[in-house]
């Protein structure tokens, strides 16, 4: 018995010294209140977020990171007697969550070999917000003024950055060879990107579903369907559902990304083999029990993919640190069939929607700091994030800019999408003022140019399907 004690006692001696934990933590406050750029100026949206950020470094191989924000929508939804009593409904919250991950650096004695497990944000390419390489988390397109958004992930990832370079000797030079860099991850489950409310009129509403009409069958679709509410007071509900990929091993997402600096130039390669995150119409399914009502299902479905990508950038120091970037994906995609079952209208049939293929989205970019208190930045994008398929792809212009007065106090900002091929645009003005360091107060709008033209259901930007214009207030506290 004795001998027990002795060993007990000594077992705590045994044990490694546990390093000091070092925690880094981050934390806001904001609020967010919009209204509708319309005659019934309706509220869009009034939220509040408290948002915390820690990181936790356990000792020189473990690390923890994670992100919460808890958001009040302040937009009571009792429907019935049993939501007047139910707080939740009274005053309804939810949680966002960009990162919850463990980190082991240098596993396995490789200096520079580092595995991250857990939900991860993981964004690639070069470009500004419009990204065809990244497809690893999928886009919150909910919102248009937190465009560029993404969704995190359970992934596992593994990076290998090792202290590599080549060239750069002397004290003047830049290595001609440094920042090598290889990722491989894994995503076990896909998520769709979240969509505006008004994303539903694609589906559901005859004329904007119109507008988006894109072969034969479709086509005929629309005009029988029209036929039937004009002359004969038939009417139409049609129900979206969505069928994800199964959550099986097969499923299962993976990519790779390889790259380094050379010559001053950031250059990537990538692959991802996945599920392209905005849905189609895979299956159109008539109800005609009930005549001259016509129940229909839309089943939407998500193209398995692959994606190919490259991405370049770098800054010319002898232009004043002009900015220049590239990023390319290249989709390749199986035939995409389409089932229209409508006895109600007489069509029974399938079609292929996009023949088995490819498709590349592309963009280039620049930015440049003119002074200290002028920044302008310009893209040219073809390929929008929800355009799928060779022929869908369209020609834009993102361009914008930062006007900074009052010793950076005060921020002017303008941003706008133009569309090449339909001449509808967005424009995205703001001022920000930030009258003490903590804290910053920015109102603008978020308008479509609908607003000024009328609504164009065969238009980017001018279909009721794109959303409404809106103007906000928003007021943020930083720690």
């Amino acid at each position: 018995m004795g001998g027990l004690t002795a060993c007990a006692l000594l077992i705590p001696t045994t044990l490694p010294a546990r390093a000091e934990v070092e925690l880094d933590w981050r934390g806001s406050l904001s609020s967010d209140l919009r209204l509708y750029l319309d005659d019934s100026l309706a509220y869009e949206r009034s939220e509040t977020t408290a948002y915390v950020r820690l990181k936790a470094r356990l000792d020189d191989h473990v690390s923890f990171f994670g992100e919460l924000a808890m958001v009040f929508t302040d937009y009571a939804q009792p429907q019935d007697f049993a939501g007047l009593v139910d707080r939740t409904r009274l005053d309804p919250y939810r949680f966002e969550s960009d990162s919850l991950f463990v980190q082991f650096r240098d596993l396995g004695g490789a200096e520079g070999l580092d595995l991250r497990v857990g939900r991860q944000s993981i964004i690639w390419g070069s470009a500004d917000r419009f990204h065809p390489t990244s497809n690893l988390n999928p886009l919150d397109v909910e919102d248009p003024i937190a465009f560029g958004k993404v969704i995190a992930n359970e992934m596992v990832s593994l990076a290998f950055r090792p202290d590599w370079s080549s060239g750069g000797e002397d004290d003047d030079d830049a290595p001609w060879f440094d920042e090598f860099a290889l990722e491989l991850v894994f995503v076990p489950f896909f998520k769709p990107a979240q969509l505006p409310e008004s994303a539903g009129l694609a589906f559901t509403d005859r004329r904007v579903f119109a507008g988006r009409a894109n072969t034969p069958l479709t086509h005929e679709l629309v005009a029988q369907q029209a036929t039937l509410e004009d002359d004969s007071g038939w009417d139409f509900l049609y129900s979206p559902r969505a069928e994800l990929p199964e959550r099986t091993l097969d499923n299962s997402m993976v990519a790779a990304r390889v790259g380094a600096r050379l010559a001053g130039v950031d250059l990537h390669a990538s692959y991802f083999r996945g599920f392209y995150a905005f849905p189609r119409a895979e299956k159109i399914l008539a109800n005609t029990d009930a005549i001259p009502h016509v129940d229909a299902d839309i089943v939407l479905s998500y193209p398995r993919v692959q994606v190919l990508g490259f991405d370049a950038a770098t800054s010319l120091d002898f232009l004043g640190g002009l900015g220049l970037w590239t990023e390319l994906g290249l989709t390749l995609h199986e035939d995409q069939y389409r089932l229209v079952s409508t006895a109600a209208v007489g069509i029974d049939d399938v079609e292929v929607e996009y023949p088995a293929g490819s498709f590349l989205k592309a963009v280039v970019g620049m930015d440049y700091t003119v002074t200290e208190w002028l920044y302008l930045n310009v893209q040219y994008l073809h390929g929008f994030v929800d355009e799928f398929g060779a022929r869908e792809l369209g020609n834009y212009i993102v361009a914008g800019g930062d006007l900074k007065l009052d010793h950076d106090r005060v921020m002017l900002r303008l941003f706008n999408i133009f569309d090449l091929d339909d001449g509808t645009y967005v424009l995205y003005p703001q001022l920000v003022i930030k009258p003490w360091g903590w804290g910053e107060i920015s109102v603008g709008s978020f308008i479509y140019s609908s607003s000024f033209n009328g609504f164009d259901e065969t238009t980017k930007f001018e279909s009721r399907a794109a959303g409404k214009s809106s103007i906000f207030l928003t007021a943020r506290a930083s720690l």
